[in-house]
């Protein structure tokens, strides 16, 4: 079922993107040789008057052929040749395939809007003698904006939030709209610390690493045994992970995600069950569910610690067969289940309910309002991603064909307005993607057109389609090597 998915998503993304080229180029009377998606052998094909439109059999892209658009020499029909029309009509027929992607984008997101509303960030849960607790913020209020912006995302709150200034924050609580002004309080440094083959149990605050009480030294002792001095005693293991998290800003809140709570029969799990407890650990939001996924996926004998100031919290690791204790109907129970199941039941979409409800807009004016704006969001986070375009692909942060299954095979099992949603994100990246200036993407043949406007003067078409043509090789080098980073992160190397 994914690899249809994947297969009518892509192809219709695309169809997309070369209907823009198509329609442009009928409208400025470019014939067109060939509309296809896919690349390789042909499938199928269906001639019409002066096109062939035609599926193939790798269904990873697509092109339209106009004639005289690869530099030959054109006899007849001279005038419905490519290049034969002006710059400024060939830069309107290459310019509209991205801009009809990223218009799909913007259009397939209002039926998302205003069917199932937009999903803005909500709290978790407040911190005690926080900024967040004293100025009245409470769990599950949906945050709809920080500082007059969309809160499409956390990082819009915590972008704001870092600047140290009071934050004018407007939450929905039972239906309404809230303001709420928050003065924001540095916290101290946090260290993150998991031991291996650990002896102990810390007590009392951290204050020292192998006598010493510079803390920091942790990051000189990775993969190797240290002793950390607790006011209680001492811990000792091997030092496997150490993450240090600089003093912040911060109001004092998690962000909601999943609740404890059942939607469906899942494993040993009831639909409407609620996970109270496991192995001694309590459950009561998304920031204990991850907690709880870390212990799963560390094994026995590790054990993980968040020291921030004089607080400590540790958690050992769980491997085996473990306890569950859940409410259902009304009383308390107890369960066994392994631990490679239960870490199934926590990475598995749609098993668990949302802390927060999706937010639905109040009218039909906010909801394009807001629809228009998650758009615009997403394009400018996509063309922000790309001004480090290469950086991006070293690092791993941009995914491949591979990589795109992958994430609509995820969207699949959340249901349908996951898989519209990554829809309207993907053709709206294809069309910003392809509108970079590189040879053999439409950004690079926009350059050209406007080179040749400015100058008055044409380059030779042949060299220029030399010049896309290598651009071409080297893409599909580059997509390659995407595809090999792709099948690495889903092997685990």
């Amino acid at each position: 079922m994914v690899v249809i998915y994947f297969i009518l998503i892509l192809t219709g993304v695309i169809m997309v993107h070369e209907l823009g080229h198509y329609l442009f180029a009928r409208i400025f009377k470019v014939k067109v040789l060939e509309f296809a998606l896919g690349f390789g052998p042909r499938v199928f094909s269906v001639k019409g008057k002066e096109t062939t439109f035609r599926f193939n059999v790798f269904p990873i892209g697509g092109y339209v052929r106009m004639l005289g658009e690869e530099g030959e020499e054109v006899v007849e029909e001279r005038e419905k040749s490519f290049y034969a029309k002006p710059a400024w009509q060939r830069l309107l027929i290459t310019l509209a395939g991205p801009l009809f992607s990223i218009v799909a984008g913007y259009v397939l997101f209002l039926p998302i809007t205003l069917h199932w509303g937009i999903a803005l960030p909500g709290v978790g849960e407040v911190l005690p003698n926080s900024p967040a607790e004293e100025a009245g913020l409470m769990g599950g209020d949906i945050i709809y904006s920080v500082n007059g912006r969309i809160a499409f995302d956390t990082a819009i709150i915590s972008e704001e939030i870092q600047k140290g200034l009071p934050v004018e924050l407007v939450v929905v609580r039972d239906g309404k709209k809230v303001p709420i002004r928050i003065v924001p309080r540095m916290y101290p440094e946090t260290y993150e610390i998991v031991l291996e083959s650990a002896e102990g149990r810390p007590e009392g605050k951290l204050v020292s690493v192998n006598g010493n009480p510079d803390l920091s030294i942790l990051k000189d002792y990775v993969n190797e045994y240290v002793t950390l001095g607790f006011e209680g005693g001492t811990v000792k293991g091997i030092l496997k992970q150490f993450n240090e998290i600089p003093k912040r800003y911060m109001i004092g809140i998690s962000f909601a995600g999943l609740a404890p709570i059942f939607k469906e029969d899942f494993s040993v799990f009831q639909r409407g069950d609620r996970i109270v407890e496991v192995e001694g650990q309590k459950i009561d939001s998304w920031q204990d569910l991850i907690v709880l996924y870390q212990r799963l996926t560390l094994g026995d004998r590790v054990l993980m610690l968040s020291v921030q100031g004089e607080n400590v919290e540790w958690w050992r690791g769980l491997s085996g067969t473990v306890d569950v204790t859940v409410e259902r109907a009304g009383k308390l129970i107890k369960v066994q289940i392994d631990t490679s199941s239960l870490k199934t039941v926590l990475e598995t979409p749609g098993v668990l309910e949302n802390e927060v409800p999706r937010y639905r807009p109040e009218n039909f004016v906010e909801t394009v309002s807001l629809s228009v704006k998650a758009c615009n969001y997403v394009l400018w986070a996509t063309a922000s991603s790309l001004k480090n375009f290469f950086r991006n692909v070293q690092t791993g942060q941009i995914v491949g064909v591979v990589g795109l299954a992958g994430v609509i095979g995820q969207a699949s099992k959340s249901g349908m307005e996951a898989i519209l949603t990554v829809v309207a994100i993907i053709t709206i990246s294809l069309g910003v993607l392809n509108l970079l200036p590189l040879p053999a993407l439409d950004g690079g043949r926009i350059v050209f057109s406007l080179v040749e406007m400015v100058t008055r003067k044409r380059l030779d078409p042949q060299i220029e389609n030399i010049i896309h043509f290598i651009g071409f090789i080297l893409l599909m080098v580059l997509f390659l090597y995407i595809t090999f980073l792709d099948i690495g992160r889903l092997m685990g190397i």
